[in-house]
């Protein structure tokens, strides 16, 4: 490296002096060739404006004027060179200088360059600055305080003696690993999913986070749990001393409803896949070697007894049957019936789907007995084969009646004596026509007519249809008599009168249309009330809003061909008691 130097008695300048301090000028410049595009000096952004300074570009050091009116960001301070001509003694002008500028644009030139031959260089702006020396240079080589981007990269590894102290995120875009000793526990990315590993120990222990899935539990890199957004996915056993389930608490050796509520239900089976209604479902219950007890079959309803059963219900009916009213002819239907190995009926005694509402007891195959202590009592009265037996044999009373009604031998007549003075039921009323007594004069002392006297009349075999002749007539016929014409009425309604659901709230149906009405209490959740069997159920969907408290809404539905009615909604409204309507058309 030469440097200029000058003694007393006037030195020359050479061409070689100017190269020595241009030489001087580059060599500097080498200081930042593996640094970034960066500011020098000025260049501050403040409303809208970026001031001017100097900025190091292409590694070259340049002059911005600055620049106003900017509207978007961000902005390029982009390289601008070019080419100067001076006189040369040998004659004419050549290149002279080159002149390495800059200026600012929205976007960056995709033309080269006419000095470099390449596409400019430029420098980024933001509304909060750009890159400046102490990053681009100092904060290559060094650790900075105060970033003027806020952010610094490290390329190398750095070892802290002491504890590393944050008041804000710890960041790091790939993994954090944390040793101690031969205990290893590392957080790290793979793709999108973030896991949690432990490993070094007795177990290898991992926690994953999936994004769709949620957190997922590995020992060993065997899955042992997972929880996601709709459920939690145990696939080892659990152990728990007590478990809660929405109101349902499993504990020790019990199972029951938790819920602060004065009725709550315990429900199983009632739901099928996806917490719908889509599947049927069998519900089974054994004595814990292998024998079932109890087993309800979804599909056909049948609850199956295996054991003796006992009921000990310590009231007057231990053991109830609500018997269901079709719709097809308004007959009950419910019995209790005995079936043979092959599962035919033997026995059946209840209601067994008759017109006339009957309770039966029929045992086609087999003898009945009634026994009683000392009598059996049957009453009110007793049929047989469907005709009443007072109907069918003399009653004492009716007997002893008869025999008061017979006649004496000494208060009757002879048989001779008989003819002459009465006449026989066999001899008809001819007996009383003689030559003195004719037909006509009988009919006269009775006031009978004869028969070409009926023929003006109607006769009761034809019912009126010897008097209608005409469409006409048919309708004289019914104004006179006051009836209607077929289809002008409707039949009469059955009407179930009205059913008692609770002591406060009362169902009734009448044809075809079913009212609940009364006052009941407001719960939180689940059932409020069934309808009762001898009531049909709707046939869809039906649901009451009302605002018993403060303007508070507690509503309830009933799902079409059930009877459950269960809260929909209850917004701090529950426990209060209030009037109540519903009605529906089945």
């Amino acid at each position: 490296m030469k440097e200029f130097s000058a003694q007393t008695g006037g030195r020359y300048t050479y061409a070689d002096d100017l190269e020595n301090l241009q030489e001087l000028a580059l060599a500097f410049a080498q200081l930042f060739d593996d640094c970034d595009n960066f500011i020098v000096s000025g260049c501050e952004v403040e409303s809208g404006s970026i001031s001017s300074g100097y900025v190091f570009l292409n590694g070259k050091m340049r002059y911005f004027s600055g620049a106003t009116g900017i509207t978007s960001w961000p902005q390029y301070i982009y390289e601008l060179n070019s080419t100067e001509s001076v006189p040369y003694e040998s004659g004419g002008s050549k290149v002279g200088r080159n002149i390495y500028s800059c200026a600012l644009t929205k976007t960056v030139p995709t033309t080269a360059d006419t000095l470099t031959n390449a596409v400019p260089k430029a420098l980024e702006i933001t509304a909060t600055g750009g890159l400046r020396m102490k990053d681009a240079f100092i904060g290559k080589y060094a650790l900075l305080l105060n970033p003027a981007n806020t952010s610094q990269t490290v390329n190398s590894f750095v070892t802290f003696a002491k504890q590393v102290r944050t008041n804000a995120d710890l960041i790091a875009k790939n993994g954090v690993t944390i040793l101690n000793d031969a205990l290893q526990t590392k957080l790290i990315y793979d793709g999108s999913t973030f896991s949690l590993t432990s490993t070094g120990g007795e177990n290898a222990y991992k926690l994953s986070i999936i994004d769709g899935e949620g957190f997922t539990f590995y020992v060993n890199d065997v899955k042992v749990a997972q929880i996601g957004d709709t459920a939690i996915q145990f696939i080892k056993p659990i152990t728990a001393g007590q478990g809660t389930f929405g109101g349902l608490i499993l504990t020790g050796n019990g199972i029951y409803q938790g819920t602060a509520n004065a009725e709550a239900d315990v429900w199983i089976n009632k739901y099928s896949y996806n917490g719908e209604f889509t599947q049927f479902r069998n519900t089974l219950i054994g004595n814990g070697k292998g024998k079932t007890l109890l087993s309800v079959i979804g599909t056909s309803g049948i609850i199956n007894l295996f054991g003796q059963t006992q009921i000990a219900a310590g009231a007057m009916d231990g053991l109830v049957l609500k018997a269901n009213m079709l719709k097809s002819n308004n007959s009950l239907q419910n019995a209790i019936a005995w079936n043979d190995s092959a599962n035919e009926v033997m026995a059946r005694i209840g209601f067994i789907n008759t017109d006339n509402q009957i309770f039966s007891v029929a045992v086609p195959s087999f003898n009945i007995d009634i026994i009683g202590h000392s009598a059996v009592n049957i009453g009110p009265a007793i049929k047989e084969n469907g005709t009443l037996l007072s109907e069918k044999y003399v009653l004492q009373t009716s007997f002893e009646t008869a025999l008061d009604l017979k006649a004496n031998a000494d208060k009757v007549y002879s048989i001779d004596k008989a003819n002459l003075k009465f006449a026989t039921k066999s001899g008809g009323l001819s007996q009383f026509i003689t030559d003195d007594n004719t037909a006509a004069k009988c009919r006269s002392q009775i006031g009978a007519m004869g028969a070409t006297d009926l023929e003006p009349y109607v006769k009761l075999n034809n019912y009126l249809s010897d008097m209608a002749k005409t469409e006409e007539d048919k309708a004289k016929i019914r104004t006179n008599i006051g009836a209607s014409a077929a289809g002008d009425f409707q039949p009469k309604l059955s009407d179930s009168g009205w059913v008692n659901i609770t002591d406060s709230l009362h169902v009734r149906q009448i044809g075809n249309i079913v009212s609940v009405q009364g006052k009941i209490r407001t719960v939180k959740s689940g059932t409020v009330f069934n309808i009762p069997n001898t009531i049909a159920a709707p046939t869809h969907d039906v649901a009451v809003t009302i605002a018993p408290y403060d303007k508070r809404n507690w509503g309830c539905a009933i799902k079409a061909g059930t009877r459950a009615c269960f809260v929909t909604v209850c917004d701090g409204t529950n426990g209060k008691i209030t009037e109540f309507s519903l009605t529906y058309m089945v």
